[in-house]
């Protein structure tokens, strides 16, 4: 089983009122936090010992799950405050790290991806970095136009072309080597493009970002309704 290192150190400035006096990976969706939503699907895999990278008001997350964690989690806090970059929460929580490859994942993301299938391509490949590439739903309603510029068609919620990065990483250790290059997405997974270390596992199905309050209200009507759990495979 792997270690989960889940980067939870963010502000959540964009979901208003919201984040003022809660961090952002406690903001309640259903009956437990998006950190739990979060924890659960490794916890089902087996995953279950756990590194949160923490910065603005991280007392409250480990308050939080020194209370809370399910039986049988082990979760540990990483705290560099709320300036850290991602290099640095990632090469803290390394201390911590007991396993040879490792998940990484962000503290707002929920999916029902194949996580054997993520790492199964990592080691198979002997990556870096595998991540989960995700094609999202456009936020706006796309035109279908002819030629001469008619307007054949309208569609909702359709899937964007270009791949974006969903998280849900498996991640060698050695990444250690890299980080201090700068920060993670741009320094270092360019660092890791140029060598050829990084890979992308492709994923079809359910994926969801609570970047906004529109994204928190939609996670939350999703939850009311039980279809979020349904789309991540949990027992209500």
């Amino acid at each position: 089983m792997m270690d989960v290192v889940i980067l939870a150190g963010g502000k959540g400035s964009r979901l208003a009122e919201l984040t003022v006096e809660t961090p952002k990976g406690l903001a309640p969706i259903g009956d437990r936090p998006i950190l739990s939503h979060i924890m659960g699907l490794f916890s089902r895999r087996g995953h279950r010992r756990f590194i949160l990278c923490v910065g603005y008001q991280g007392a409250k997350i480990a308050e939080w799950y020194a209370a809370h964690a399910e039986p049988g989690w082990t979760v540990i806090t990483s705290d560099l405050g709320v300036d850290a970059t991602k290099s640095a929460r990632v090469a803290a929580a390394l201390e911590h790290v007991q396993s040879d490859r490792f998940w990484l994942s962000y503290g707002d993301d929920l999916s029902d991806v194949d996580l054997d299938a993520v790492d199964a391509q990592a080691r198979a490949t002997n990556s870096v970095v595998t991540l989960t590439a995700i094609q999202p739903a456009s936020p706006f309603g796309v035109m279908d136009l002819a030629a001469s510029g008619d307007v054949t068609g309208f569609r909702e919620k359709c899937r964007m072309t270009d791949w974006i990065n969903g998280g849900f990483m498996s991640v060698s250790r050695d990444l250690a080597r890299w980080l201090p290059r700068g920060e993670l997405e741009q320094e270092v997974f360019l660092a890791l493009v140029a060598e050829r270390r990084i890979n992308a596992y492709k994923h079809h199905g359910f994926w969801k970002a609570m970047n906004t309050h529109k994204d928190y209200l939609e996670l939350r009507e999703l939850a009311g309704s039980g279809e979020l759990l349904r789309q991540l495979g949990a027992t209500p």
